[in-house]
């Protein structure tokens, strides 16, 4: 497993269209997270969703229905 920063550096190289899920996860963890879920840290959630094994279709799931479970990805 990669961590956040190679994964987000990897995404940005090869295009979401063509990103592994955990590469792709940072994208969305570094885009569009912190508008869908309020103040978390793209890092930390990222972190704490592979350690969970969500993907990112489930993650982006989680912002969508639950927002205090997204912040509690970070610990």
């Amino acid at each position: 497993m990669s961590t956040y920063t190679e994964a987000l550096a990897a995404a940005r190289t090869v295009g979401a269209a063509h990103a592994r899920d955990e590469q792709e996860m940072a994208l969305f963890c570094a885009g569009p997270l912190q508008t869908l879920a309020g103040a978390v840290s793209p890092q930390l959630v990222w972190e704490g969703a592979q350690r969970r094994g969500l993907t990112t279709q489930d993650l982006a799931a989680l912002c969508a229905r639950d927002k205090a479970a997204v912040a509690d990805l970070q610990w």
